[in-house]
């Protein structure tokens, strides 16, 4: 009777555990899905209206790889890969409660979420993202009186613009997909993703704390590079740049925009250091309401990411931009005009280091998991 007893319990819990995996790997199927088939349905809607894509040729502002492509030929291509994404995420969604997995779902997912980051962040995405981040500063302070600010706004939420968002926010999706496919397939907690080989592992939170200290700085340094060059042109010093440019620079008001964009950058190597702070973990006392209670996860991994991700596309754009004819206030790279572009060649370093380091702190804070309860 006791045997009986204690197969039967085993069999629950092993259904109890299947249910869970099915569960954590059904939501975000389902989700990628529906966020797949939607961009699919706009896709073509657009390209039957008559009017072009928000992409490649169709985008004036496009500052993407392939802003010269075809913009019918990239939008169609995008829109049916959106297709073949939803598909294939609703097979995932549908097959979830199986006992195994689809054989080459795995392989099929994670080929996807590479083309779709690959292509959002690298082919189509450009350095609009970290724009809008980077002048939020300039356009608070000037919008109120500034033309050109005022004439700008509007771009903000144009269908390109939009476009670069959806995509961004898709390959992330994809991204958590193909780690719930992966975590099905190798059979590790669906939750935190642990398993027997992986607690002592590279992605343990002590093996994390030390290499996540050594990606904060880098991700702290590569910005800072930046923002020295751009507060120095606020403040009239030339470095980097011949004084003639810098004068031209003062002429249209650029020397503002320098000073914000600095101190975005600065600001965000100061958030950066919070990775592997105290008060990266612990609000600081003099927070009036927050200080001595513990910072939420979520709001230190979801900004950084998303910067991480917006780093990417621009520092493709920057090093495009590098081989290209000098144009207006923004001069090729040169000995003598190294400081426009030269600190951006190392955005790349920056933006994988920051998501390697957001990586880690998520790794080190997560703690004891509530459904598999391994910790490390």
């Amino acid at each position: 009777m006791t045997t009986n007893q204690g197969n039967t319990k085993n069999e629950a819990t092993t259904l109890a555990e299947a249910s869970r995996a099915g569960r954590a790997l059904r939501r975000p199927a389902a989700l990628t899905a529906v966020l797949a088939a939607l961009y699919a349905l706009a896709g073509v809607i657009a390209g039957l209206s008559g009017g072009p894509f928000p992409v490649g040729d169709g985008d004036p502002y496009s500052m993407a790889l392939l802003y010269k492509a075809p913009n019918a030929l990239l939008g169609w291509g995008l829109t049916a890969l959106a297709g073949i994404a939803a598909l294939l995420a609703t097979l995932a969604a549908v097959t979830a409660n199986r006992d195994r997995s689809v054989p080459g779902l795995r392989v099929a997912v994670t080929a996807i979420a590479a083309v779709m980051g690959l292509t959002a962040l690298v082919l189509v995405g450009d350095a609009r993202l970290l724009s809008v981040l980077g002048y939020i500063p300039v356009i608070i302070a000037k919008v109120a009186y500034d033309p050109q600010i005022q004439q700008a706004i509007p771009r903000l939420l144009d269908p390109a613009q939009l476009n670069l968002v959806v995509l961004a926010v898709g390959a992330a999706q994809w991204a958590a997909l193909a780690v719930a496919v992966n975590r099905r397939a190798r059979n590790a907690c669906p939750k935190c993703g642990r398993s027997e080989r992986t607690v002592d592992g590279p992605f343990s939170a002590q093996a994390a704390a030390r290499w996540g200290r050594i990606a904060v700085a880098v991700a702290v340094f590569v910005p800072l590079v930046y923002a020295v060059t751009r507060i120095c042109w606020a403040f009239g010093i030339p470095l980097g740049v011949e004084p003639t440019l810098l004068d031209g620079m003062q002429g249209q008001g650029m020397d503002t925009s320098a000073l914000g964009l600095g101190g975005m950058a600065v600001l965000g190597s100061v958030l950066t250091l919070g990775l592997v702070q105290r008060w990266g973990e612990v609000f600081p006392r003099w927070i009036p309401g927050a200080g001595g209670k513990r910072v939420p996860i979520g709001l230190a991994v979801v900004p950084a990411a998303f910067v991480a991700m917006a780093i990417i596309p621009a520092s493709v754009t920057m090093l495009m931009m590098a081989g290209l004819p000098s144009e207006g206030t923004i001069p090729g790279f040169s000995l003598t005009n190294w400081a426009p572009l030269g600190p951006t060649f190392l955005w790349p370093l920056w933006g994988v280091a920051l998501g390697a380091a957001t990586l880690a702190y998520w790794l080190r804070r997560r703690g004891a998991c509530a459904t598999c309860h391994r910790a490390g």
